[in-house]
């Protein structure tokens, strides 16, 4: 029996030919260099080589494997020389260790990039030295900055040459296959459409535009604010959004709990000032994916192609620390709510803002059963910031963060606006808001995500100290980027705090 065992073991040991592992897919099919793909297949052995080898001959090129199971192989696509232009098609090998090998023929194909949309538009805008979000794909999947061969470039609107190019954070993982975080280049022009593109080994993408908008410099001795057309009627607690030039006011009441309205308003944006014209229209509601909880006076933002829901009273009227977001669909609609890490503090009358990737959540108050429309400051109002960054890839967020510096005052039923690297905040109920003591006060935004003291305007550069203004609490705020690229800021409704009346009023910043 031995002499049997010893026979079968060198039998198996001479021969020729090895049975390679069974391959079954390769996903994505179509990349660039350093796109990270994953290979399916079965009996794979620590740790098998991947070669991608041109169709139709040519050298063989190994491939970095990432990582490594019996049924999954992650790899990067390896730089193949000339082969690596768009339309190149490679057949991918895997060979194990015992030198049995298999072929997936055709497998993957060079794709040049292909850019989506700018800071989830089609067409973007932003201050120079402000982060902007690219979407596409066959961006490849880097993790340390290349010798060469790849850029995001900002290019003139008529001539198509390059003007600057963006810086990425490689490090970070700002330069994956389906999305690049840049930053806009200092040199450019205030008020001047350019044209981004991305290059690849693989080739060059399709122009998006991209207007450089001019930075908001929220001084006390440059805050102007002027009145504009009126809404149809005094509305307080209203929310307000802009899009495709249209300001739309939306629900709100007209002074007591129980007189809520369902009116939806509009007006167009004068693209050279900001003023509004009788214009627009709105289409039919349409129902989509419920919250988890039922909630009133929570705060809501876009980012990224996800809508993020902070705070807010539940059901009970007691103040919630729940965070929720969920994927906005194509078709409008949304995907199902994820639950995303509480906040520190359970907290209403808040707002919720978005800047550079990250998530912040200022003022409000945790008392409980607070009136929607009295202007009677709450004893639990705060003045505490937090922060959380954001992940691009998933929309997920780490934990928040209690930022060093608070809002200066508590406040509660106000507004806050973002824009370039600031946030404004205005109005709401705070030590001192009948006399307008601190009615805009305003704080920078730093490349690390904190925020810094605020600061704030007085006397005629306030609402209230303007002609025919006046101290206001429980309006809406929208920001608004003129043709030219200046950022505005336009309060909508409200109710005044001293009269304690709804107010129709919209006014503009300069």
């Amino acid at each position: 029996m031995r002499r049997h065992l010893v026979a079968l073991s060198l039998t198996l040991a001479c021969g020729s030919t090895k049975a390679g592992p069974p391959l079954t897919s390769i996903a994505p099919a179509t990349g660039t260099v350093g796109t990270l793909v994953t290979i399916a297949g079965s009996g794979f052995v620590a740790t098998p080589k991947v070669s991608f080898v041109p169709a139709g001959g040519g050298s063989a090129v190994d491939a970095t494997v990432a990582s490594f199971s019996a049924t999954s192989l992650d790899v990067h696509v390896p730089e193949a020389g000339a082969s690596d232009a768009a339309g190149k098609v490679f057949d991918v090998k895997v060979t194990n260790p015992d030198g049995g090998a298999s072929t997936l023929p055709n497998a993957f194909t060079m794709t040049a990039p292909a850019v989506s949309d700018v800071n989830g538009g089609l067409a973007g805008s932003g201050t120079a030295g402000s982060l902007f979000i690219l979407d596409g794909n066959h961006f490849g999947d880097l993790a340390a900055a290349p010798a060469s061969g790849y850029s995001v470039d900002f290019r003139d609107a008529n001539t198509s040459a390059v003007v600057a190019s963006a810086s990425v954070d490689f490090a970070n993982s700002n330069w994956q296959d389906i999305f690049i975080v840049g930053t806009v280049p200092g040199t450019l022009a205030t008020s001047t459409t350019y044209q981004v593109t991305v290059t690849t080994p693989s080739g060059t993408s399709a122009p998006l535009n991209f207007l450089v908008s001019g930075v908001v410099s929220f001084s006390p001795s440059t805050i102007q604010w002027s009145a504009t057309s009126s809404l149809p009627a005094a509305v307080q607690g209203l929310s307000a959004v802009i899009s495709n030039g249209n300001l739309y006011a939306l629900g709100g009441n007209n002074g007591t709990k129980s007189s809520n309205v369902s009116t939806v308003s509009f007006d167009a944006i004068t693209p050279a000032t900001g003023a509004l014209n009788a214009d627009g229209s709105v289409a039919a509601w349409t129902s989509t994916t419920a919250l988890p909880q039922a909630l009133f006076g929570t705060s809501a933002v876009i980012f990224h192609g996800r809508i993020y829901v902070a705070g807010g009273n539940d059901s009970t009227g007691a103040p919630s620390a729940k965070v929720y977001s969920a994927q906005i669909k194509g078709d409008g609609t949304l995907d199902a709510w994820q639950t995303l890490p509480d906040l520190p503090a359970a907290v209403a009358y808040h707002q919720l803002v978005t800047s550079g990737g990250y998530l912040y959540v200022l003022g409000g108050t945790n008392a409980a059963s607070v009136d929607p429309v009295s202007k009677t400051q709450s004893s639990g109002a705060s003045g505490a910031i937090y922060g959380a960054p954001i992940n691009i890839r998933n929309g997920s967020i780490s934990a928040w963060t209690t930022n060093a510096s608070a809002m200066g005052k508590s406040r509660e039923k106000f507004s806050a606006v973002v824009a370039g690297s600031f946030v404004l905040v205005s109005g709401g109920l705070y030590n001192g808001a009948t006399t307008g003591s601190s009615e805009q006060s305003y704080a920078s935004i730093n490349s690390d995500g904190s925020i810094s003291s605020f600061n704030g305007a007085t006397g005629s550069h306030t609402i209230s100290g303007s002609s025919g203004g006046y101290d206001f609490f429980n309006h809406a705020a929208v920001l608004f980027v003129d043709s030219a690229g200046n950022p505005h800021v336009i309060v909508v409704g409200g109710e005044d705090t001293n009269a304690g009346t709804p107010v129709a009023g919209v006014w503009v910043q300069h």
